[in-house]
């Protein structure tokens, strides 16, 4: 005979205080033994959410808006923990560089004290790694994330920054601030049209946002300038008149070279001429299949083969003995 139950059965899922998603549901059919360790934290995950539904009603706060609101969030993060499963289970993703790390809430928050002391005694660098300590301790806190991307910001590191910045306003997309981080960011590398859609984020946030507005302004102007540039440059590749990037301290070794121009190439957010650059020295390097790379991306640039471009590639297939279109 089973024994009575000590306390109150847990819910159906037509009883859930919200409704659950597909995706956050654990595999069916599946034996414990033969399961991937993928299906295993499925498992594990969706129990946990489950008992904290069930511990919920035993308190009686089913009706609760904060536990509602709390349950949602679980199962929002459940389903994104899902997601990133299986992308690493077939290969498709790469796993957070902050993962694998022993998750400790009281060290992360020390390592965050010391980095924002190190930042307002202007030692950025120091402050960069205390956040990237507190980050790698509990990296579920937006705060962090936004941290650190300050600290970036101020050693000129523009691709952590707005990297960072995402992270954080995909755990809290409300913040105007952070928004407003990831676009000044985003403007820095050049990239205008994502930089407009964050500082259109952060004037939904905060529509009284005189540093948003202006922002925007900013980067629409900028976003102006840049295509007048390109289209300039464009009739110059065209007419063979690309003006040569200046190269300091280097003669005529093409790695050097190469470098030098890939470093420029970075700065400059796809320059067409610093693209066209790096591709003429991967040629001489015999890199051709990444110079047709470096092409590809001086096409989109130009908004069309030009004949500079074409050229070039007709260098790669001479050199290359036809290898490479």
């Amino acid at each position: 005979m089973a024994a009575a139950s000590s306390g109150p059965a847990r819910p159906s899922a037509d009883r859930d205080i919200v409704e659950t998603s597909t995706t956050s549901a654990p595999p069916t059919g599946v034996g414990y033994k033969s399961a991937s360790e993928s299906d295993l934290g499925k498992v594990w995950r969706c129990e946990k959410v489950r008992d904290f539904e069930w511990r919920a009603r035993c308190l009686g706060l089913d009706k609760n808006p904060e536990a509602a609101e709390l349950l949602r969030r679980m199962l929002r993060c459940t389903e994104e923990l899902n997601e990133i499963g299986d992308a690493l289970a077939r290969g498709d993703a790469e796993p957070k560089w902050w993962l694998g790390g022993d998750y400790d809430a009281r060290r992360a928050e020390e390592c965050n004290d010391a980095g924002a002391e190190s930042f307002k005694a202007k030692r950025f660098g120091e402050a960069f790694d205390s956040f990237t300590e507190a980050i790698r301790s509990w990296p579920s806190r937006p705060v962090y994330h936004a941290n650190r991307a300050s600290a970036a910001l101020k050693l000129g590191r523009c691709e952590v920054a707005a990297a960072d910045c995402e992270e954080a306003l995909r755990l809290d997309p409300g913040s105007a601030k952070v928004a407003a981080r990831c676009a000044t960011a985003l403007q820095r590398l050049g990239r205008y049209e994502q930089a407009g859609e964050r500082w259109r984020q952060a004037l939904a946030c905060d529509p009284q946002s005189d540093k948003a507005a202006a922002g925007l302004r900013a980067c629409r102007e900028l976003e102006a300038q840049a295509e007048r540039k390109r289209v300039e440059e464009a009739e110059r590749s065209e007419a063979g008149e690309r003006t040569g990037l200046p190269i300091r301290g280097v003669d005529g070794d093409w790695g050097d070279r190469l470098y030098f121009l890939t470093e420029m190439l970075d700065r400059c957010g796809g320059q067409l001429s610093a693209l066209l650059s790096v591709a003429e020295a991967l040629i001489m390097c015999r890199r051709y299949p990444d110079a047709v790379r470096r092409l590809d991306e001086a096409e989109a640039a130009a908004g069309g083969r030009t004949s500079e471009i074409a050229y070039l590639r007709a260098e790669i297939a001479w050199r290359g003995n036809g290898d490479v279109e």
